[in-house]
């Protein structure tokens, strides 16, 4: 028997039951949630669920409201579904765009074709970016991916993970930082970041920083308050330390203090209260 299947025209009636305001496809499985498809034109099988549109189309599930410029496919017992053309979903703080998107689950998606997912004042940018809504758990991948905040500060990898709602993220392959509030950079093969103002960059591999003109490199670095004017660093493995001249820009930042300590004396327990530099120069 051929399936019972319905065409929906904007300009034509709207089905009783089914179908509320023309062209708004109100899909009835069981789940709390309402779910609506609105399209210019919805090809739609009642009995397994599955349905195209063509045209501009917008989804509507769970206070999230996605968008394609050119149409989809989906399923509204399984609220999986392909949209496609200039895709846009939004939810409170949350704004996602892409030229594809992947509805595996209604809190599992992959947005493919220049990939941008902003949380709040984060955002990660890459050729993919698969994203969790229930764990706001987001990885990229294809390429470079970049994390980046309001204040001007970004991390740039080869692939990055991303917990939106810890602020930790894991990076790896050619991993670089900036962060121009902090007149801080670094690079290194791998990192783990905590985005928190109090939180810590890991640099791990050909690792290196320059913050205020000055540099620290080592097999591992580890900068701790990145988000403050009290920034600390701890370098391990093969480390050399470059500083500029006390007349040329100062020294009164204490983040390379305990690196210069490590290259003097091979320790990482010594915390000084005074800059390691300044008391060099002092006794020079």
């Amino acid at each position: 028997m051929k399936k019972n299947k319905i065409v929906l025209l904007a300009l034509f009636s709207c089905l009783i039951l089914l179908f509320t305001d023309c062209g708004i496809l109100y899909a009835a499985p069981a789940k709390d949630a309402k779910y609506t498809v609105d399209a210019e034109e919805i090809e739609y099988d009642m009995e397994s669920g599955d349905g195209t549109t063509s045209g501009k189309t917008t989804i509507i599930h769970d206070g999230r409201v996605i968008v394609g410029q050119k149409g989809s496919t989906f399923n509204s017992k399984t609220r999986s579904g392909h949209l496609f053309g200039g895709v846009k979903a939004d939810k409170e703080d949350e704004h996602l765009t892409s030229e594809e998107l992947f509805m595996y689950t209604d809190k599992y998606v992959s947005a493919v074709g220049n990939a941008v997912v902003i949380k709040g004042d984060r955002k990660i940018e890459a050729p993919r970016v698969d994203y969790h809504d229930d764990t706001k758990f987001a990885e990229t991948l294809g390429g470079t991916a970049r994390l980046s905040s309001t204040d001007g500060s970004w991390l740039r990898a080869g692939k990055i993970t991303y917990n939106m709602e810890t602020g930790l993220a894991n990076a790896t392959g050619g991993v670089s930082l900036e962060s121009p509030p902090r007149n801080l950079t670094a690079t290194g093969d791998s990192a783990v970041y905590d985005d928190k103002e109090t939180g810590y960059i890991e640099m791990i591999g050909h690792a290196q920083a320059t913050q205020n003109g000055n540099t620290v490199s080592g097999n591992k670095l580890r900068i701790t308050n990145v988000g403050t004017e009290q920034s600390k660093t701890r370098a391990e493995g093969n480390v050399r330390m470059v500083f500029v001249s006390k007349e040329d820009k100062g020294i009164d930042n204490p983040a390379f203090s305990e690196g210069a300590v490590l290259l003097a004396n091979g320790r990482t327990d010594f915390n000084p209260e005074y800059n390691v530099m300044d008391h060099i120069l002092e006794n020079a």
